[in-house]
């Protein structure tokens, strides 16, 4: 039987940096502190220790993840956001090497079940991958650019760093897979990062999203609203520019909303001369008491024009090739001018 040897590949965090960079890695902040490094918190009670940290462990083919630590870190003033960081001791069971690249580690928004179909999606909600702005005292000793094959019986340790799309601070789940064999071989790690702002996003004014932004559906703004239908995900909106994407989950498809400012007859005229020469058609369909101009290109994409009433603004709706008319309606009848 093979002895596991603990190979010392890259060095932990020391307990000093993590005091100075952290504001949310002790217990009741979305995580704990690492075991042992009490001195990091105010004592109000003699009596009274620091919690240690409470660790996770998911094992993947022959792989043990085991969290180490983990909190937000601030992105600087140029991003003004906090991050999402893991620091995990990987562990190699199997009886061969093994290189990172066997193994994929996600983070997404919510709190999910390993395997969910959003980890891969590209949706708002996933978290993107920002080694980059990894803070130096959050991974002192451990080269982020280089991922070792990892020898039987060895550990390693690194530091994985997120951010979400906003401000967000929520339940956050890690996903972790198996390469060769996603579909089955996958585990998950669940962690929550509400009310931990860092002390400099605070410093700094950031505003915080509430932990429900990862459960947005919908948009509200100046001359529509909308709440995505059954089988779409709302991947990014902004109120102010009255700007909406939607995700179609069965085609992959995107259905986008948008102002244009042209009357919708000059813009179906723009699309119908740039297409000039190849099959399109125009017509006209109603819903919700509104008659939209729609151009169906030679893809079979459709874009839609309406003016909106309360602002004059015209909505454009672009439907993907992916997404047939059929599957597009329920967003349209969701779709309500102001």
């Amino acid at each position: 039987m093979m002895k596991p040897m603990t190979k010392k590949l890259l060095l932990g965090i020391p307990t000093v940096a993590l005091s100075a960079v952290l504001a949310c890695t002790l217990a009741g902040c979305g995580g704990n502190a690492p075991s042992g490094s009490g001195g990091s918190a105010p004592v109000q009670e003699k009596s009274k220790k620091a919690k240690a940290y409470d660790s996770q462990t998911v094992e993947v083919a022959g792989i043990t993840n085991e969290s180490v630590a983990h909190g937000t870190f601030y992105r600087g003033d140029a991003k003004l956001q906090d991050g999402f960081y893991l620091h995990i001791k990987i562990t190699n069971n199997n009886t061969k090497n093994r290189t990172f690249s066997s193994f994929n580690v996600h983070a997404a928004q919510g709190d999910l079940e390993a395997g969910d179909p959003l980890f891969t999606s590209g949706k708002a909600a996933v978290l993107d991958y920002v080694a980059s702005e990894a803070p130096d005292e959050l991974h002192e000793g451990i080269d982020l650019s280089e991922r070792p094959d990892i020898g039987p019986g060895e550990t390693v340790e690194y530091v994985y760093f997120w951010a979400p799309k906003t401000a967000y601070y929520g339940p956050i789940t890690v996903e972790f897979v198996d390469a060769y064999a996603p579909a089955k071989n996958h585990e998950a790690m669940h962690f929550d990062t509400t009310g931990c702002e860092t002390k400099e996003f605070k410093a700094a004014g950031g505003v915080a999203d509430s932990g429900d932004a990862a459960n947005m559906t919908g948009i509200d703004c100046a001359s529509y609203s909308i709440e995505a239908a059954d089988g779409y995900t709302l991947d990014s909106s902004n109120e102010e520019h009255e700007k909406a994407d939607f995700f179609h989950d069965e085609t992959g498809g995107r259905l986008n909303i948008n102002i244009f400012p042209r009357s919708p007859e000059e813009e179906v005229a723009s699309l119908e001369q740039i297409y000039e020469g190849k099959e399109t058609t125009t017509d006209q369909v109603e819903y919700n008491g509104i008659t939209w101009l729609r151009f169906t290109g030679p893809d079979n994409g459709h874009t839609l024009f309406a003016t909106a009433p309360a602002t004059g603004e015209t909505v454009r709706v672009s439907i993907g090739w992916k997404i047939d008319w059929d599957a597009a309606v329920p967003m349209m009848e969701a779709l309500k001018l102001k």
